[in-house]
């Protein structure tokens, strides 16, 4: 691809709804209507909650971004198609164009973690209520409403970048009202192969990434909304999600049709009639649906009207009595008394509502004990390893044991990288990924096994603070690489068996570079991340991990300081990670099968079927080990039921892996034979099968 663009296109003509004359003037009145009633209801919600002192909560400070984000998504794009409604002359010029595309990427991509935000603080307030004002202070939400800026603007600048890489030389008409990345890429008559793809794991990821963390609050919130006793608590507390809820479910409806499959013909035509929705509809019902079902909202709007605001009062008046944001009290409206305890199992003392209150005035959140979250307080320096069992005579057969599972890795997982390594046969895409693969899963036992091998021969089973911190910082980032690599893998496979004529120019040397690298990074930056808060922590009590290894479920129950934030963060990135890397995996197998069905010779499906196989296996096994344990937070009984698991995926794993690529694959088993004849490690009489020539 050129480093420049070099299309000759100059500017584009948007085909908008309709070619009929006769239904410019009706379409244009329409749309001027719904787009100022859109604007009123939004800059109105927005002034409302400025206005009214009462309204200063986080739910509020996130429903004021919803609403500026959505006014600035119709304004992206209504006001160039009311004036092509008027105008013989319907073009937008290139630069015009990109700038179009890349702030409506932008705002659909905030909106998507604004959306989940407000799902996390819905969660925070129904199933934390008495820490609420602390979790949810005037920093975190400030957090949390940036990220969604930052991530929505940095994607989106990449995705509009792709897009205006491509060249544009034949026609300049764009299927669409505004410039929308699917009708911009039919227009190209350059390579998009790399825009595609980009653009539908982007979307996939963002997606199913943001749904999942809005599905797994309210997971949490149905859960102890049914705990609570009285049906009128109930009511309230489902009344307070009820707004947010119908928002998402008619956002997300109008959207995973359209952005979750690559563009066709067909998918554009369709977009076009669902793109109202989103660029309209939506934009107008959010503040709709957000006042007329919510209560303080009402109240706050008679209020503001019955003060004549215009003529009485500054449009933004200092309300001098009312507290910041990092001091707001707790708001116990929505609950009973009754209901708190069921609200908060975790709670190990009942809070009578009155004290609750008095602490949340005399206890501002700088004044509470937060600065463990600025310094490691930590007194203890080393950690003991309580490990498999504590029977001393069960400790010489368990190093036995593992001792020979980790030579069996690391000779298993070293030949299949020096195997691929020295044979010109095995340098295909599939191969390079199976050597990263084979690596991940040595460093992966290696990060491990060795400290539990010294342990079961030593009396003393202690890890030092800042071992223990390395060691769980390579296992979450092996982890993520693991999982990453798995789904490129399941890609190539899409490619060579989908594609496979343009196979080799697809997978090229420097796409293969580019889909190794990424896994490697994300999973060191995210293990860095996810070990910073374990860091954060403060350990001052026992030091006894009851786990082989320093895991986080069993660190996270030593801590002596609020350990929130880590067990939440470490929920969230697990969710997200594996359901996004099985996500593309299902999704690259969805389209193997059929393309494979299709193939009318029946040893033409088994061999397309057998180069899957090994990919398969070695998904089900890594899978099953890992879903069950961590996305959920820790307990006692599942740090017990980990000790167990990890086995599976610390040790098992990486030995099977080599044995399954390789027992299962002609290529490795015909190359070994083949290195070890010629090394004269087996004698030249062997059975005529192991030189069959025949390789799929």
């Amino acid at each position: 691809m050129p480093t420049t663009n070099d299309s000759a296109v100059t500017e584009f003509v948007l085909l908008g709804f309709t070619d009929r004359p006769e239904l410019q003037p009706l379409l244009f009145v329409l749309f001027l209507v719904v787009y100022l009633v859109t604007l009123l209801s939004n800059l109105g919600m927005m002034v409302l909650i400025r206005l009214d002192s009462r309204l200063h909560k986080p739910m509020y400070f996130f429903l004021t971004n919803l609403a500026f984000v959505d006014m600035c998504y119709t304004s992206n794009a209504t006001p160039q198609m009311l004036s092509h409604f008027l105008s013989e002359k319907k073009t937008i010029t290139f630069a015009g164009c990109f700038a179009q595309c890349y702030i409506f990427i932008a705002l659909l991509l905030t909106e998507f973690y604004m959306l989940a935000a407000m799902a996390y603080d819905r969660y925070v307030a129904i199933c934390d209520p008495l820490r609420y004002s602390v979790k949810m202070s005037r920093r975190v939400c400030i957090s949390l409403a940036t990220f969604p800026y930052v991530y929505g603007f940095s994607d989106g600048l990449f995705q509009a970048i792709l897009t205006f890489r491509l060249t544009f030389c034949r026609s300049n008409v764009i299927n669409h009202f505004y410039c929308a990345d699917p009708p911009l890429i039919k227009l190209s008559c350059s390579d998009t192969f790399v825009k595609e793809h980009a653009m539908f794991i982007s979307a996939a990821f963002n997606l199913s990434s943001s749904l999942v963390i809005i599905l797994v609050s309210y997971a949490f919130i149905m859960t102890a909304i049914l705990r609570i006793k009285s049906a009128e608590g109930r009511h309230k507390a489902f009344s307070t999600c009820g707004s947010h809820m119908m928002a998402v479910t008619l956002f997300y409806g109008t959207l995973f049709c359209m952005y979750v499959r690559p563009p066709t013909d067909k998918t554009v035509e369709e977009s076009k009639t669902i793109a109202v929705f989103y660029t309209f509809v939506n934009p107008v019902l959010n503040p709709l649906i957000y006042s007329l079902r919510n209560k303080d909202i009402k109240r706050a709007l008679k209020t503001v009207l019955r003060r004549n605001v215009a003529t009485n009062m500054p449009a933004f008046p200092i309300n001098h009595n009312s507290r910041p944001l990092s001091q707001v009290s707790l708001h116990f409206d929505v609950l009973s008394h009754e209901d708190l305890p069921a609200l908060h199992p975790r709670s190990k003392c009942s809070v009578d509502m009155g004290e609750a209150l008095h602490l949340a005035e005399v206890c501002p959140v700088p004044a509470c004990g937060l600065e463990m979250m600025t310094r490691n307080l930590t007194s203890v320096t080393e950690f003991i390893l309580l490990g498999l069992t504590s029977r001393l005579e069960l400790q010489i057969l368990l190093f036995l044991l593992f001792l020979a599972i980790y030579v069996t890795t690391v000779a298993g997982n070293v030949g299949m990288i020096v195997l691929v390594r020295v044979s010109a046969r095995l340098h295909t895409p599939m191969y390079f990924f199976l050597c990263h693969l084979s690596f991940v899963d040595l460093c992966f036992s290696s990060n491990v096994t060795p400290k539990m091998l010294e342990i079961f021969l030593s009396e003393k089973k202690t890890i030092s603070y800042s071992a223990c911190l390395v060691q769980c910082y390579l296992f979450i980032a092996l982890v993520h690489v693991e999982i990453y690599i798995l789904a490129v893998m399941a890609f190539d496979r899409y490619m060579a068996i989908c594609n496979p004529l343009l196979y080799g120019i697809k997978m090229s040397k420097s796409v293969c570079t580019s889909l190794i690298v990424v896994p490697y990074v994300y999973g060191a930056l995210t293990g860095l991340m996810e070990t910073m808060w374990t860091y954060n922590l403060a350990f001052c009590g026992p030091n006894e991990i009851n786990h082989f290894y320093c895991a986080d479920p069993p660190l996270i129950k030593l801590a002596c300081s609020d350990t929130y934030n880590k067990e939440t963060s470490m929920f969230v990135v697990a969710g997200c990670n594996f359901s996004f890397s099985l996500l593309i995996i299902l999704i690259s197998y969805l389209y193997i099968f059929p393309s494979i069905l299709r193939i009318r010779s029946t040893d033409g499906r088994h061999k397309a079927f057998s180069t899957c196989g090994s990919h398969l296996t070695a998904v089900t096994i890594f899978y099953a080990t890992l879903f069950f344990m961590y996305l959920r937070p820790p307990s006692k009984n599942s740090v017990e039921q980990g000790k167990m698991v990890a086995v599976f995926y610390t040790t098992i794993i990486p030995m099977l892996n080599p044995m399954i690529y390789s027992l299962r694959n002609k290529d490795v088993k015909e190359v070994l034979m083949r290195e070890l004849l010629r090394r004269k490690i087996l004698p030249l009489k062997i059975p005529l099968f192991f030189q069959s020539p025949n390789i799929f």
